[in-house]
């Protein structure tokens, strides 16, 4: 199912606009509907948004980034109590 029919808030912000993210990083938008609702949401969009193993990657767009960023809010939104589930990387080191 498309993000945009999963998260009805995305559809609103996208209007009626084609999703980058789906058109062009399909694979990405499939993991973020499989985690979305879950608390392993926030590592998984961590690890999009963060580069910490000075990997090359070349990144997204600028236009894909938003749209990521805005499912993290639309998320964050949601599900309030998810977030708080999820332990940070310093957190799991203490």
């Amino acid at each position: 199912m498309p993000l945009r029919k999963l998260v009805r808030e995305f559809n609103m912000y996208l209007k009626n606009n084609e999703s980058l993210l789906e058109r062009d990083f399909k694979h990405v938008a499939d993991k973020i509907e499989l985690h979305w609702g879950y608390p392993e949401f926030y590592p998984f969009i961590n690890k999009l948004l963060v580069n910490d193993h000075d990997r090359k990657r070349n990144g997204f767009p600028q236009e894909v980034m938003e749209e990521i960023h805005t499912l993290y809010e639309i998320h964050c939104e949601k599900y309030p109590e998810l977030r708080s589930a999820v332990k940070t990387d310093s957190q799991r080191y203490q």
